[in-house]
Order: C-alpha cells, then sequence, then structure tokens
C-alpha cells in the first residue's frame, strides 16, 4: 500500500486502447526526440519501460537490440503481450528489475538508455538517475524525462499519496474529478484537443497515471542540466514541459 502500480494500468491500456497508430505515434515521438539515424544499429535500454510500446518503437527505428525492465510484473506481462502483438522478435527482452535494486547492472551498458517519466516515481530520484546514467557506454546517449518543478508540485504529490492511501470508490471519485479539471485546464493553456495525445499515449489512462502516480519527485530544468552533466556527460537536447506540472525531456551525450 502506498506505492502506485503502474502496470495495472498499462494493462487495461493494452488491451483495450493500444493500436498500430498508437504504436506509430509512439515510434515517430522517440525518432523526433533521439533521432533515427542515432538509433538505427544501436543497442537500446528502456528503464521503466511500462506496456513496452517505446522498447518495440526502437525496434522498428533500427535498434539491433532492446531490454527493457520494469519494477511492475504487470508492466513486464504488458509488454510481452504486446511484443507478441506487434513485434515478436527475439531482439526484445523485457525484465522485472528495479533501478534501485541489485541487479541493474546485469544487463550490461548500452548505446542509448532511455527512461522517460519513470525515475521520478522510484522514491530516490536522484539515485536512479545516478544508477541509469552508469549504464551508457562511452559515446553513448542518456535520455530522461522528469515533472517539471513548480509551485503546485507539494499539491500534487499530497494528492498522489491520498490516491494511494485510499480505499477504491475514492480513488474513483478522484480519478473522474481530475479528470474533468485536467481536460479543461489542458484546453486553456494549450489551445489544443487535450484526446489529441502524443507519444501514443490516451487521455484517460494518463489521468489514473498521474492522479495515481506515487512516489513522486520533481526537478527544474536547472537542476537536472547540472547534476547529470557532473557525471561525465554533456548536454545535446532539452525539450521543455508543455505545461508547468509536465515532463521535461533530457539527451545527453556520455563523455
Amino acid at each position: 500500500m502506498g506505492r502506485f502500480n503502474f502496470g495495472k494500468n498499462w494493462l487495461e491500456f493494452s488491451k483495450y486502447v493500444l493500436d498500430e497508430d498508437k504504436l506509430l505515434a509512439a515510434q515517430e515521438s522517440l525518432s523526433e526526440l533521439i533521432g533515427q539515424d542515432n538509433i538505427e544499429g544501436s543497442s537500446f535500454l528502456d528503464i521503466g519501460c511500462g506496456s513496452g510500446i517505446f522498447s518495440i518503437a526502437a525496434k522498428r527505428l533500427g535498434a539491433k537490440e532492446v531490454i527493457g525492465f520494469d519494477v511492475s510484473r504487470e508492466s513486464v506481462q504488458s509488454a510481452e503481450l504486446n511484443k507478441k502483438k506487434f513485434s515478436n522478435t527475439p531482439e526484445i527482452k523485457f525484465h522485472v528489475q528495479s533501478i534501485l535494486e541489485d541487479g541493474y547492472k546485469q544487463f550490461g551498458k548500452f548505446d542509448i538508455v532511455y527512461s522517460w517519466g519513470a525515475l521520478h516515481h522510484t522514491q530516490d530520484m536522484w539515485q536512479a538517475i545516478r544508477n541509469s546514467a552508469e549504464l551508457v557506454n562511452p559515446g553513448g546517449l542518456f535520455t530522461i524525462a522528469i515533472y517539471n518543478k513548480h509551485w503546485s508540485s507539494p499539491f500534487w504529490k499530497l494528492v498522489k499519496r491520498t490516491y494511494n492511501f485510499s480505499p477504491k470508490l475514492i480513488q474513483r471519485l478522484l480519478v473522474w474529478f481530475f479528470y474533468a479539471i485536467i481536460l479543461c485546464t489542458k484546453f486553456l493553456v494549450t489551445f489544443k484537443n487535450p484526446y489529441q495525445k502524443k507519444r501514443g499515449m490516451n487521455f484517460y489512462h494518463d489521468i489514473v497515471d498521474w492522479v495515481g502516480g506515487y512516489p513522486y519527485e520533481y526537478a527544474k530544468v536547472e537542476e537536472i542540466v547540472t547534476f547529470v552533466p557532473a557525471l561525465g556527460f554533456k548536454l545535446r537536447k532539452v525539450v521543455r514541459a508543455g505545461l508547468p506540472t509536465g515532463n521535461n525531456e533530457f539527451v545527453f551525450e556520455k563523455k
């Protein structure tokens, strides 16, 4: 109790929502962020792989070897189901593993280490970033997405904690309450259709993920671009969050 199981949400998303169009959207966003020329022929590690769609997207974009791992067994189950459905190849492997527990080094080092929206849910984000960075080959890329620090972040942390310590009825009410609020807010801030999601995602399952996503940490862009270069990297790219508490995206190159 107290930790959100992302895997249950990913299983539902995979069974009822995920299709070829959403996978193509994930593929397009991965190519846009990292570059297909960087992915082709690379070894690719997906930390916090969730439904596995970005591991599958990486293989479709030409990665020679793809490993995905996640702390949630349901996430790995979801990833295996999607692999069989969309890209049943032995070059993609999924495992149950935490980046904070013994065994995270067992898969070796990779040309691209990718962790989108996962390390801030580990309960020790800075150590998770440090451990992940260790797995990058010299000259390789380290790509992460971390929640932006905003004045409202402590409020959201309280919401998420409340969700995870509440009975199922209260959890459902919280999801639908914030569904309505976030739907309106996103439209007013971006003037775009909130149901048109990038990265192959789905609005409802994103709301469940957002409201329930605990543990929850965050950082300013400046904190990340100071911390990671101190580990032996140089910054290649920053994509700032479109919303105040959204994910800032970073691409670093290992010196």
